[in-house]
């Protein structure tokens, strides 16, 4: 046999991946996203709940949304706890959530309006509100977030359309 006759192998081949080799390389790069989205999403969770003021915001989102997806209206008690200063709170079938304890932090949901207000060392200390309902259409009862932080208070007024934060100066 001459070596015209032989059939060259190496020549009408083109290079490439297999497709075993592509679906490989895919299933890795979907199984690290899987870990490291996962895991990341833990971090910010557990980093935005360090904080009294945003576990409170993120407790309000977290009854609306439940309020809405179970179709009733839920209503946010206050715990009271003697023992400790820590809040603590209830809604739904025995639902419960604590803020994190923070000395220099504290929060507390008050009535919309100033209503009975005591002068304690020349700020205005207003009672805390025992319960705020959330309704199945998203809204909630009329609300603010007192935060009082390293002994300056701030007053932060809740939307009842949307329970988020609006900005402090419509705080009344």
């Amino acid at each position: 046999m001459s070596a015209e006759s032989q059939p060259q192998t190496n020549r009408g081949l083109s290079r490439g991946f297999t497709l075993l080799e592509v679906l490989l390389v895919l299933g890795l790069i979907s199984m690290l996203a899987a870990v490291l989205i996962g895991g990341s999403a833990s971090l910010l969770k557990g980093t935005a709940r360090d904080d009294p003021e945003d576990a409170m915001l993120a407790l309000l989102q977290t009854v609306r949304r439940e309020a809405v997806e179970k179709n009733q209206v839920l209503t946010l008690k206050s715990v009271d706890n003697a023992l400790e200063d820590v809040a603590a709170y209830t809604w739904g079938e025995s639902r419960s959530e604590t803020l994190p304890a923070n000395e220099n932090v504290k929060v507390k949901l008050v009535a919309p309006e100033v209503a009975a207000a005591i002068l304690i060392g020349g700020q205005a200390e207003e009672k805390a509100l025992s319960k705020v309902r959330f309704f199945p259409d998203g809204t909630c009862d009329r609300v603010r977030l007192e935060v009082s932080r390293s002994g300056e208070r701030r007053i932060i007024p809740i939307d009842p359309l949307t329970c988020a934060p609006l900005p402090s100066e419509n705080a009344k």
